[in-house]
């Protein structure tokens, strides 16, 4: 029996988009708090949902983002359904803030959670705190990841398309100067790395040789590294027992 229409699965694939998770914050100031702000707010704030600088469109497959602030902010679960995907608040402490994410019907995907730290305070060495300070903006990202495995022939359809790199083509020429579909090659639809690195896109075949190299010599660095305790261990259990035979090795002593 045929799999229903826009529920069959391409085998053997898997696709991965990196997006960013982060929030920013600031400290108010009769000049910047926005009217009616309780007494006690002393941060403005905003915290957000979007793709990585020169990827392709996020909402390509994100339909809508739900964050759920503290319990102490009234109507605490609040859902964007279009980008940005970002709500701004003020407040006086930092928190986790929950964030579901929404796929587009086409992915005939449940729904995935992230959390993140909201952080109000500057943070990082002295001279990233000044550099906060004077700014008067922290700012707190992290890059995540959302692999769709075997996905479904209409999403994968979504995903490979030349349509996702269509918002960098608005306001630049066209032609063989135009750099929006620098990742997606015209001959072949692919969710595939390309082979090297683009001055529009610094995600490659190359550049993941090149951590993973970095990741090899890291974790040979660590082997050596449990080798050399391991010796060291045994060095120091061999002079331990020397001092013992010797009795040379405080006794412990007994409880009266």
């Amino acid at each position: 029996m045929p799999a229903p229409q826009g529920t069959k699965r391409v085998k053997s694939i898997r696709v991965a988009r990196p997006f960013i998770v982060g929030s920013q914050a600031w400290a108010l100031d009769e000049s910047n708090k926005p009217e009616g702000t309780p007494a006690d707010h002393s941060k403005g704030w905003k915290v957000y949902v979007k793709g990585i600088e020169n990827g392709p469109d996020i909402t390509t497959w994100l339909k809508k983002v739900q964050f759920k602030l503290h319990h102490t902010y009234a109507n605490n679960t609040r859902t964007v359904e279009s980008p940005p995907f970002e709500i701004h608040e003020t407040g006086w402490g930092g928190f986790q803030v929950e964030i579901r994410l929404f796929f587009v019907p086409e992915a005939n995907e449940k729904p995935q959670w992230r959390t993140h730290l909201l952080q109000l305070e500057p943070y990082g060495t002295d001279a990233e705190i000044q550099a906060q300070k004077e700014k008067n903006l922290v700012v707190s990202e992290i890059c995540e990841m959302v692999d769709f495995n075997e996905p479904v022939e209409p999403f994968y359809a979504k995903l490979t398309s030349e349509a996702q790199w269509a918002y960098m083509d608005k306001g630049k020429a066209k032609g063989k100067n135009r750099q929006g579909q620098a990742w997606v090659p015209k001959e072949e639809r692919t969710a595939q790395l390309p082979e090297r690195s683009t001055p529009t896109n610094p995600f490659s075949k190359e550049t993941e040789a090149a951590m993973l190299d970095m990741l090899r010599k890291a974790t040979d660095k660590v082997h050596v590294m449990i080798e050399e305790e391991k010796q060291a261990a045994a060095e120091r259990a061999k002079g331990i027992k020397s001092l013992q035979d010797s009795g040379d090795w405080p006794q412990p002593s007994r409880k009266r």
